[in-house]
């Protein structure tokens, strides 16, 4: 097998996204244990529905709902609880000590309201356990993971370059095709941690809501970004540093540091009425378009819908996920034009 040492670089790179999802995955399973012991709407629904003095009535209402009346007057409770699918919605009055410990608050379709007066509660509580989120959200949040991969792996050129030059070419492979064969692990490494963590983010979704997942047509353009856009960054890296024997980590870190900036001097510079900052402007917005990380926040645009998408700073998200293709070919075929001429 020729590319062996391509492929185990490989999974070392998946083995350290497997940490970092793990570790998200742990910090998730410990917030929904704290959620479950927490006195809660549904712990105090419960409560007041076992309590030994407590009369509780059900009944099934013409939509479907189930009411369960609970009246307690030995611990002066009153409440009306309906729960119909993943919808809860309780009304109950009680004494303050049985009352919950969360505040006042709304989030989405989600409420709790408490009103404290003499001792006792009024308590107003609405739970949606159903989420509609968009499709293209999941693969926004698996892009940061792709483009820590994208940047573990990018310049692997360069690596075979420092002190392994000589080996890369006793391979019974041309260097063309060593080069492509090498870069295509890479890009398939970044897209299976990015898909790991889409999967990932839907079992944390689950692990606290039901959820639905819905498409428009900002979808298709936004996911083909979030994957193109790690592999683009990926080539880019790679491109500036495939005939390199030194100085990988300089490229990598100004790299970063010159694709936040460029794009920072442009759009910070578009409507200035200056003759310098004109010029900047001019200067940066040409370079600003070959930078693919100009391009990652296009997806949270996406992820956001049609209206979103509508107003997307470098027009519309095909066009976008258009050019980041464009760059990952440009940057590929440098790479190899490149590395093809590097001696030993």
């Amino acid at each position: 097998m020729y590319y062996y040492a391509e492929v185990l670089r490989g999974m070392r790179a998946l083995r350290v996204i497997a940490v970092i999802l793990g570790i998200f995955l742990a910090i998730a399973i410990i917030f929904r244990l704290w959620a479950f012991a927490e006195h809660g709407p549904m712990s105090v629904a419960s409560g007041l529905q076992t309590s030994p003095t407590a009369h509780v009535t059900h009944k099934t209402l013409a939509d479907g709902t189930i009411e369960t009346v609970v009246n307690d007057p030995a611990n002066h409770v009153h409440a009306v609880i309906d729960r119909k699918g993943q919808m809860f919605h309780m009304d109950a009055t009680m004494p303050n000590s049985n009352s919950m410990s969360h505040d006042n608050f709304t989030l989405g379709r989600s409420s709790i309201s408490q009103n404290q007066q003499s001792g006792m509660t009024h308590i107003v509580v609405t739970q949606d356990m159903t989420a509609n989120i968009p499709l293209a959200i999941l693969f926004a949040i698996a892009e940061v993971i792709g483009l820590v991969t994208a940047t573990m792996l990018a310049g692997v050129l360069a690596k075979e370059n420092d002190g392994h030059l000589e080996i890369a070419w006793t391979k019974p492979v041309s260097r063309e095709r060593l080069a492509v064969a090498t870069m295509g692990t890479d890009i398939v490494t970044i897209l299976t941690s990015q898909f790991a963590t889409v999967l990932l983010t839907v079992i944390v979704c689950a692990m606290f809501v039901w959820p639905t997942f819905y498409t428009d047509a900002a979808t298709l353009p936004s996911i083909a970004i979030t994957l193109l856009g790690p592999i683009a960054w990926y080539a880019c890296l790679t491109a500036f540093s495939a005939s390199l024997k030194r100085g990988l980590g300089m490229v990598v870190g100004l790299g970063w540091l010159a694709a936040i900036a460029i794009p920072a001097f442009a759009e910070g510079t578009a409507s200035s009425s200056s003759d310098l900052g004109r010029a900047i402007h001019w200067i940066f917005q040409p370079i600003a378009y070959i930078d693919p990380i100009e391009y990652v926040h296009l997806s949270f645009h996406g992820s956001g819908g049609m209206s979103a998408m509508q107003n997307a700073p470098l027009g519309p998200l095909g066009v976008s996920a258009g050019m980041l293709l464009a760059l990952t070919v440009v940057y590929l075929a440098l790479s190899v034009l490149q590395w093809r001429r590097v001696e030993a």
